[in-house]
């Protein structure tokens, strides 16, 4: 049995073509299946980067990002970087250039094509993930209430449970969300109608010339499944939260029930996408998707959960183009028979 560096090796190689005693590119016609995972010659490392050599944190080149996505999907990126701090960063928005940037959370919501990305991929999952201890102050009404600085790399999982800790409420309801904070905030992630935005009092990022700006909830636009910032470009690297004081005990009773609820009803034991579809206006995207009877249908090794119709999940194997193939139909589907176009509340990218 491989362990999984094993495998990651192989399906790298396959991509490459290279390694210490292989060059299985002029072996093999493309495209070809590694391990289930079906491999397409790709354009490695297609940009030089010559100041990668002033990171201090990791730098993977040519590395599979399957392994970094929620659905266990998606081809090389050319450079895939952990900073170690802002510095690191800083470095990158300073010589990247007109070169592609991805910024890469917990992968959740997220579809990576199966050549991949070029440029640049940054992902805050090493770093990044310090919280602060709550500030409490009492308002005029009477109401305790505090703010919490907390890095975007850290899971908001993770962060509910936290503020649990402290008997504040108003985040019980996302700790189902798999993502990280700086991409929940991106998406403007919700459950059980709670949006995060609710919660957000700044939002500190850095700008592409290097600057760390710091914004206020007035300076940003909320809207469904989307944070509209003043500029577009930018990586969040921290965020102050506003919270009320509540009761220790029904907070962790309701974070209980959300868990449990979104265990029974959701293919957490398989990789998925996350939601797929936004919910249109007065009803859900789901509700819509099983009511045509298309729970359970495949295309390629992708199919719509059995579980929850609003998750595509990845049997064994299954491509991008199979997703994105499924997607396609399911939106068909809905539109032919109930005059609804769905809108994807999941993120593709790469080539």
């Amino acid at each position: 049995m491989l362990n999984e560096a094993w495998k990651r090796r192989l399906i790298h190689i396959a991509h490459s073509g290279t390694g210490s005693h292989f060059n299985l590119k002029t072996k093999i016609e493309y495209p070809k299946t590694v391990l289930g995972q079906k491999i397409h010659q790709s354009n490695i490392m297609s940009h030089s980067f010559p100041w990668l050599h002033k990171i201090k944190g990791t730098v993977l080149k040519n590395e599979i990002l399957a392994p970094y996505t929620s659905i266990q999907i998606g081809g090389p990126a050319d450079a895939l970087i952990f900073p170690e701090d802002i510095r690191d960063i800083q470095t990158v928005l300073k010589n990247i250039g007109s070169h592609p940037l991805f910024v890469l959370g917990e992968g959740t919501n997220l579809l990576v094509s199966d050549r991949g990305l070029r440029g640049v991929v940054i992902s805050l999952q090493d770093r990044f993930k310090e919280i602060k201890r709550p500030l409490f102050f009492r308002k005029e009404t009477g109401n305790r209430r505090a703010v919490i600085k907390a890095g975007a790399g850290v899971k908001m999982s993770y962060l509910a449970k936290y503020m649990a800790r402290y008997a504040l409420t108003g985040m019980e309801d996302l700790v189902g969300i798999p993502g990280s904070l700086g991409g929940a905030i991106i998406m403007n992630a919700g459950a059980e109608g709670t949006e995060t935005s609710q919660l957000i009092r700044s939002v500190t990022r850095i700008t592409p010339d290097g600057e760390i700006e710091t914004l206020t909830r007035d300076d940003l636009i909320f809207e469904y499944r989307k944070t509209i910032f003043p500029t577009e470009k930018g990586i969040i690297i921290e965020a102050e939260l506003e919270l009320e004081e509540g009761d220790r005990t029904e907070i962790q009773n309701a974070m209980d029930q959300h868990l449990s609820r979104r265990a029974q009803t959701q293919p957490l034991t398989v990789p998925n996408s996350g939601s797929v579809f936004k919910n249109p206006e007065g009803d859900k995207a789901g509700r819509l998707i099983e009511s045509l009877g298309l729970k359970g249908l495949s295309v390629g090794n992708a199919g719509v959960s059995i579980k929850h119709a609003n998750f595509i999940v990845n049997k064994g194997g299954a491509t991008a183009s199979d997703v994105i193939r499924l997607i396609d139909h399911v939106k068909t589907e809905v539109k032919n028979k109930t005059g609804i176009e769905l809108q994807t509340e999941i993120i593709t990218a790469g080539e």
